[in-house]
């Protein structure tokens, strides 16, 4: 009887969840900018009677539905903020705000994370145990979620497992993917300082050229994998010179540091110190490194990821449900899922005959809203199996 109910429940939603997404994509907001969307987001709850804590992480929200006494606490994760992107999708509920998009689905996200809150609402008699519901801000490069965490939404009551999806272009929509272990990288970033001493290029024996220092590095510290994965150090940007006949003091550059588990991302950070101090002794210049670690690499926990596919199948046939790619792009979900057993899907939101098959922060990405139902459906199953784990 439960599980019809909440069927019929989800089915009433959709629209709903369709036309919140659409509301908070004509208007997106950038990291720790999200106050309109925040606002939304405690209107909803304020109508179904859901009490939360908003201003966490300053635009963040955490909800909590009680269900009966006993039991564990879930969370399930959502995220809010958009890109800054000149949106070019077409779609009627485009951007409102010139240079700001969800390219990232970060909308569907919350309208999903929305609807399964008043599903657990409505049904909160018929389970033990607590569901959180943290509605994050800045997960695009800053890392919102270690900001929450921080400030305590995994207490009081605490939780045990945590939860997130992020819809995907390149599957299908009424498929998704969860896999245990790696699945996101750490998008780490570094910066070099290289200096030596500038002069007339046409007395280079006078000086120590950081343009040929900084060639060298690059070439040095650079990787290439075989395959689709594998750590990835490339250098996206240099900066030095201001004439063809003026070698310069210094060159400044940059670029990505991207590795699948922590080891690997230590030996990076040393294969990049070592490898720039060892070029700079050979020419007698000097430089600075700043190597910033940004997100962990996001590893699911392998029990829960299991929990997770068993719900999906169980919602979508086991046809199309798949342990997918990892990939080495990063996800702030990885700061949850270092504190606690957690595991985060893909949702299929792709669909080749509506054209919408461009890539995460494309501005002409869009999503099936098809896929939205879908999202709904098995994040309450896997709430509810979580809770009786």
């Amino acid at each position: 009887m439960l599980k019809t109910e909440i069927v019929d429940i989800i089915n009433n939603l959709e629209e709903k969840t369709i036309q919140t997404r659409r509301k908070i994509h004509e208007n997106p907001e950038l990291e720790f900018e999200e106050f309109k969307t925040s606002e939304l987001v405690c209107d909803r709850l304020d109508s179904i009677g859901v009490p939360y804590i908003k201003n966490v992480a300053k635009t963040g929200i955490v909800a909590t539905v009680r269900g009966k006494s006993g039991g564990r606490t879930v969370a399930l994760r959502a995220d809010m903020d958009a890109l800054p992107l000149i949106e070019k999708s077409g779609a009627k509920y485009a951007s409102k705000i010139n240079g700001k998009m969800h390219a990232c689905g970060h909308d569907a996200h919350t309208a999903i994370l929305l609807s399964v809150c008043e599903v657990f609402n409505k049904i909160k008699n018929e389970f033990c145990g607590n569901v959180k519901f943290i509605f994050q801000p800045a997960e695009e490069g800053v890392g919102g979620a270690e900001v929450m965490i921080k400030e305590g939404v995994l207490k009081d009551p605490d939780v045990s497992a945590c939860l997130a999806l992020h819809v995907d272009p390149n599957i299908e929509v009424g498929k998704i993917t969860v896999r245990p272990g790696f699945v996101y990288a750490s998008p780490d970033e570094f910066y070099i300082t290289v200096k030596g001493k500038g002069g007339h290029c046409a007395e280079p024996h006078l000086c120590v050229d950081p343009i040929t220092v900084a060639a060298e590095i690059v070439s040095a510290v650079k990787t290439t994998p075989k395959g689709k994965l594998g750590a990835i150090v490339g250098v996206t940007k240099i900066d030095g010179g201001t004439a063809t006949n003026i070698i310069p003091d210094e060159v400044k550059l940059c670029g990505t540091a991207r590795s699948t588990g922590f080891e690997e991302r230590a030996n990076l950070k040393n294969m990049i110190e070592s490898k720039t101090e060892e070029i700079c002794k050979k020419y007698g210049a000097h430089a600075e490194v700043n190597f910033v670690e940004l997100f962990p690499p996001l590893i699911n926990d392998e029990k829960i990821a299991d929990i997770v596919r068993q719900a999906a199948e169980e919602e979508l046939g086991a046809e199309n449900v798949s342990s997918g790619e990892p990939t080495m792009a990063g996800e702030d979900f990885a700061y949850f899922a270092k504190e606690l057993p957690s595991a985060i899907f893909k949702l299929g939101c792709g669909n080749v005959e509506k054209n919408i098959v461009y890539p995460l922060h494309s501005p002409m990405f869009n999503i099936d809203e098809n896929c939205m139902k879908i999202g709904v459906r098995v994040f309450v199953n896997s709430a509810l199996k979580l809770l009786e784990w």
